[in-house]
């Protein structure tokens, strides 16, 4: 506690130096206006003028709208500012005197504001809250409004508004992720961003317990109808937490309007390969807020593949494994989530949150080995195994978070906490046996894991004069992860064999960070900041062997880390922009890659963890490029990513088991551009595109590969009117290169249908996943020193589903409510997926 009340103390303090310094806030290029209108006579004074904008339907800010001071007397503009991104804006340096206030953004209703009085030259006038209403605007063929485009490429960040895509309807996470331009995911649910698998996923801002284990699995427990839109965020700023090399992903999800009255919406699908049901409710009368939700997602697949291994061994004696069998997966997840906002008064607000999340993922493997040596077959190494691997997991977030607004716009305190505790229950099953007879052998290997973390935050946003803008923060983090693991293996004479294997896992995390944010010349934008990170990291394992021997071991380990960010914008004629960005990232392994269990998912194949990892340093370099016409908009950026001591898979051999473990053993260098596009030919049709495509140089002291990858995803939908739709999705993904050897190419497509009912108040949607093919065939190849392998996969992943939606309730207006602060845990190295997906 001592550690995070000075490292607190620390970061406020630097508040002073700062106080005085010129700056802007960062703004949206193509979109950014002057603040003041040359050749017009401006009266000075120290007089303000501010308020809020929002939209008049959705209650939400309209970022980057434009508020013009006019004169009364010649009816000119004198003056004039933008609309931050939480609606509010200010104009400063007014004299005494009246003024009209014009408020506009492109696809709404000009909002005039008249005879606004400022009785003295340093006189503060609040106009309140704007509204803007939506209007139709066309431009040329094309019928532009206030709606959200598929994708929305900001300063720091890319959008996409999955809750405009309608090939997402009946999907999960994983589905809707893999649209999303700069972001790859492979058959098993496995997230990449630009080629690295390190990355962070966030809900809604924060942590959550669905997220601690395994990412794959986790992303099927999200149904797709309850996201809203995904951010990828590929240079975090000094804000965010050191952690995710390559970037953040943030979903947000669906939630309550912030309007009076009660509302509510109810969906279900069937499907072929998936089937899920979501409903959702929102309550709010004066200053109380209530919303809940809740979901459950149910999905089963099948498949068949082949796995050869061939040792590196003399012609005479060398041995082949040849593995082949079916797979079935079935998986059923549920989520649940309470959560209040209450204002206390005009300047101080609670909020706070439960959410529960659980569900089961189990993969049946009927498989037969075949074992050569020189060429002939070892008859008692050639038998069949029932497999079966299960996963259960039961996750709770608690979420308490206070918010303090000053009187100046854009001026808060807000302090957080969250509570985040996860329960896993993993068995690996196996039961062995020659044709027809009783099994000769049985694994009962099981699993259970613990992940608990408790997080403090405290955020304070100071704007000054000139749209300087200060952050500083403190925050902690307390990790404590456990596993017990227990191996039992049944020989068919009776006899048993056990041992066990203890592992205690603390981590602690102590920050602070401070960012300013400035302009030039109304230009160029500048945010720099700084991170400062102390990890302090405590472990021990304890094993009871085969033999009835006890070994146990402990560890320890402080590190310190000082992360810089460098941020730069320039805008060119208002409709081009140039973006420069530098950070350092770091990545803590997780449970996934420090637990030393053994998980021998299959005969002969063992995953083992390895609780002395290091941390991943990396530094990432991009330079953009963005640009609008009326109808089309136009986005690429180049990067480069090199990631010392990184953290690759390490193969090896006990015995006739191949052990999968993991080390700091590898350089890996990355350079690689991707761009984005949309048009609308007509104004019912839009059509849009991302790719991603980069050079890897991966290095280590025993191994070394490199190649070029990439990947392509297309989109297009349109309108019949009456409320009928269509939508197409669809991408390929290269091969990907891996230290030893590379993993499969892979592609998919995607139609949905789309029919409005009840006058826009509810749907029926068909969707198709992956019409044209029976089945996708992959292969991936292992080159390690002691062997080589060669896997063939026949996934069976076409499919069909059809989803009803409604919505129900009405809202009214009310003042519109404080936007909420929340955690960001950006943390972690997480785990990877495996199976059909």
């Amino acid at each position: 506690m001592k550690k995070h009340l000075l490292l607190l103390l620390l970061g406020l303090s630097t508040a002073p130096v700062f106080a005085q310094g010129p700056s802007a806030q960062q703004a949206r290029p193509q979109q950014q206006q002057a603040a003041s209108i040359p050749g017009t006579a401006i009266p000075k004074g120290n007089g303000k003028i501010s308020g809020t904008v929002l939209d008049a339907t959705t209650k939400q800010p309209i970022e980057f709208a434009t508020v013009a001071l006019i004169s009364t007397v010649t009816g000119k503009p004198i003056d004039g500012t933008m609309v931050d991104a939480k609606g509010h804006f200010t104009i400063q340096k007014v004299a005494a005197g009246k003024y009209n206030l014009n408020v506009s953004f492109l696809g709404y209703q000009l909002q005039t504001i008249e005879n606004v009085t400022v009785a003295s030259d340093n006189a503060e006038v609040n106009v309140g809250t704007v509204s803007l209403a939506s209007d139709a605007k066309k431009l040329g063929e094309v019928v532009i409004t206030g709606e959200k485009p598929l994708v929305e490429e900001k300063i720091d960040r890319t959008v996409y508004n999955a809750e405009k895509d309608i090939t997402n309807t009946g999907g999960n996470a994983a589905d809707v992720l893999q649209k999303v331009p700069s972001l790859s995911v492979d058959t098993d649910g496995n997230v990449q961003l630009r080629g690295s698998s390190n990355v962070r996923v966030l809900i809604n801002n924060k942590p959550s317990s669905i997220m601690a284990g395994n990412v794959a699995d986790a992303l099927k427990q999200l149904p797709a109808d309850m996201i809203k839109s995904v951010e990828v965020i590929t240079s975090p700023s000094a804000k965010y937490d050191a952690e995710g090399t390559a970037g953040i992903i943030n979903i947000i999800t669906k939630k309550d309007s912030g309007l009076e009255g009660v509302n509510g919406s109810v969906s279900a699908t069937a499907g072929t390969r998936a089937s899920n049901g979501n409903a959702s409710l929102n309550v709010r009368r004066g200053k109380l807020g209530i919303n809940a939700n809740a979901s459950t997602f149910q999905f089963y697949n099948h498949g068949d593949m082949t796995n050869v291994t061939t040792f590196n061994q003399p012609e005479e004696n060398r041995m082949v494994r040849a593995q082949s069998g079916e797979t079935k997966i079935r998986g059923g997840f549920m989520n649940g989530l309470i959560g209040f906002d209450y204002e206390i008064s005009a300047k101080n607000s609670i909020s706070g949150s439960i959410r529960r999340n659980g569900g089961e993922f189990k993969m049946n493997n009927d498989q037969h080995q075949l074992l050569t040596i020189g060429g002939t077959e070892q008859n008692a190494q050639s038998y069949f195994t029932d497999i079966e691997n299960r996963n259960q997991r039961q996750g709770t977030d608690l979420n308490l978070d206070f918010l303090h607004t000053f009187g100046k716009p854009g001026r808060e305190l807000a302090v957080l906490s969250q509570y985040s505790t996860t329960d896993t229950d993993t068995r690996n099953y196996q039961d062995r046996f020659y044709k027809g007879e009783s099994p000769f052998y049985k694994q009962r290997n099981q699993n259970d894991g613990g992940n608990d973390e408790l997080t403090f935050q405290v955020d304070y946003v100071h704007p000054f004069e000139n749209k300087t803008n200060l952050e500083i923060g403190a925050k902690t983090i307390f990790r404590d992860v456990n596993s017990d693991g227990f191996y039992r293996d049944i020989f068919s004479a009776g006899s048993e064999v056990n041992s066990s294997l203890t592992f205690d896992y603390a981590q602690d995390v102590y920050a602070s960070y401070l960012t300013y944010g400035f302009a030039i010349k109304k230009k160029l934008n500048v945010k720099l900041g700084t991170r400062f990170e102390q990890t302090e990291i405590e472990g021990e394992f304890k094993r009871l062997r085969e033999d009835g021997a006890y070994e146990s071991a402990n560890y320890k380990e402080d590190y310190n880390n000082l992360i810089p960010s460098v941020a730069l914008s320039y805008t060119l004629k208002d409709k081009h922009t140039l973006k420069a960005n530098f950070t350092q990232r770091i990545q803590r392994p997780s449970l996934f890659y420090l637990n030393p269990f053994d998980q021998e998912q299959a005969p002969g194949t063992v995953v083992r963890g390895n609780p002395y990892l290091d941390a991943e340093l990396t530094n990432l370099f991009e330079f953009g490029y963005s640009t609008y016409f009326k109808t089309s908009s136009i986005s690429a950026t180049l990067y480069m990513r090199q990631t010392d001591n990184a953290i690759e898979t390490v193969p090896g051999i006990e015995g006739n088991t191949t052990v999968i473990t993991f080390a700091n053993v590898a350089q890996n260098k990355t350079y690689g551009t991707s761009l984005y596009g949309s048009i609308k030919p007509v104004k019912a049709w839009t059509i849009g595109g991302s790719s991603n495509i980069y050079f890897v140089d991966l290095k280590s002291n025993k191994y070394e590969n490199s190649g070029w990858m990439y990947n392509i995803n297309a989109n297009s939908s349109y309108s019949f009117g009456k409320g009928i739709s269509a939508q197409f999705n669809g991408g390929f993904n290269s091969r990907r290169v891996q230290l030893q050897g590379n993993s499969a190419s892979f592609s998919y497509h995607n139609l949905a249908f789309k029919k409005e009912l009840f006058e826009g108040k509810g749907g029926i949607s068909l969707g198709l996943d992956n019409p044209f093919r029976k089945s996708m065939k992959m292969e991936n190849e292992v080159k390690a020193i002691d062997y080589s392998q060669r896997i063939l996969i026949n996934n069976y992943n076409r499919g069909a589903r059809v989803t009803f939606d409604y919505r129900f309730g009405k809202m009214d207006k009310s003042k519109p409510r404080k936007p909420k602060r929340s955690i960001r845990n950006d943390d972690a190295k997480q785990g990877e997926g495996n199976g059909v997906q």
